[in-house]
């Protein structure tokens, strides 16, 4: 029989095994990923509209947008430049802009265009995680988020530009598993991509791209961040650099059958709010 000491020693051994198997996910990497695609592809496809604050940097540009998504396209009024209070004049182009889009029938054509192929191409993306990567678990799960790597599929041949890019990535997700959502996505090419044997052009080696998601209602996850740093040359001549960072704060639902005035009006009640706040608090 064993010393009562030892005996303690071993129940204590047996519980802490028991926890990190509790830990330990239980579903296979891969399909819980196809799990997660899922989700995404179907929350994309549901009809709901928000208002946002956006944070924008890419190259020269450093604008903080309030932004209203509508049937027609999203909307945004410009509050700061660089960090900067627009002033009285670009004020007014605003208001002339907005006013355009609101009554001019076709106004926001282009905006609904472009809206639309971002939406698609992201759609495109998202659609070729499951098969162009293998995925493992790093480390036990805390909670309900579990740590996931990913590399290229040598399995996976990929159709076109964009899905080359995308296979060259490696990195990390952040999944929540009892939800199956995506919170974190990071990226990085870890090898060069070239087109047509690099005569049509290449994307360097090293690129960052960081995806993060979050969970704005009980159904409904929003992204929250974009970030791509990228450099590459077409036809051999011509350089191509990517450098944008777009953070979306403060999510709140708007009506489905919104329209473009009503929008417009949540813009400047908006903007009045923000420039209220920053008298009171003694700002310029």
């Amino acid at each position: 029989m064993l010393p009562n000491a030892s005996f303690v020693v071993v129940l204590l051994c047996f519980g802490l095994l028991a926890q990190a198997q509790d830990r330990m996910p239980v579903q296979p990497a891969q399909q819980l990923v196809a799990d997660v695609i899922y989700n995404e592809l179907n929350d994309r496809g549901c009809d709901s509209f928000w208002q946002y604050g956006i944070l924008r940097v890419s190259g020269s540009q450093n604008v903080d947008r309030e932004q209203v998504e509508t049937s027609d396209g999203p909307i945004f009024r410009l509050v700061k430049d660089h960090g900067n209070p627009l002033s009285a004049g670009e004020r007014r182009r605003e208001d002339l802009r907005l006013e355009e889009l609101v009554q001019t029938p076709g106004a926001m054509a282009h905006v609904r265009q472009e809206h639309l192929k971002d939406e698609a191409r992201m759609r495109r993306v998202i659609e070729l995680l499951p098969q162009a990567f293998l995925f493992e678990y790093v480390g036990p799960s805390e909670g309900d988020q579990v740590h996931l790597s990913f590399r290229p599929n040598p399995a996976f041949t990929p159709a076109g530009y964009e899905a080359r890019i995308v296979h060259a990535l490696g990195g990390t997700l952040l999944v929540n598993q009892r939800l199956k959502r995506l919170i974190e996505m990071d990226g990085r090419l870890i090898e060069r991509v070239d087109f047509g044997y690099g005569i049509l052009g290449h994307v360097e080696k090293g690129g960052i791209f960081e995806i993060r998601r979050e969970q704005v209602s009980e159904a409904h996850w929003k992204t929250d961040l974009v970030e791509v740093h990228i450099q590459g040359k077409v036809l051999l001549f011509k350089n191509v650099t990517k450098d944008q960072r777009e953070s979306r704060s403060d999510f709140r639902p708007v009506p489905q059958d919104i329209s473009l005035a009503e929008a417009k009006a949540l813009l400047d009640q908006a903007v009045g709010t923000r420039e209220e706040a920053l008298l009171e608090s003694g700002g310029p």
